[in-house]
């Protein structure tokens, strides 16, 4: 399940599996559903992760 991060008034969103953050909820479901799955980060999808420091 999706965690959301609220920051500076704006919504984030983090896959609870291995803690990349994204701008989008579709991101983060489709990083949880490939860590799931194959037990490992996807660089197509990662690449997308943004930091919130």
């Amino acid at each position: 399940m999706v965690k959301t991060i609220e920051k500076n008034n704006k919504k984030y969103f983090q896959c609870e599996i291995c803690g990349f953050v994204y701008k989008t909820k579709e991101l983060a479901q489709k990083c949880e559903v490939w860590c799931e799955k194959y037990k490992s980060c996807n660089v197509e999808i990662t690449k997308y992760a943004v930091s919130l420091e």
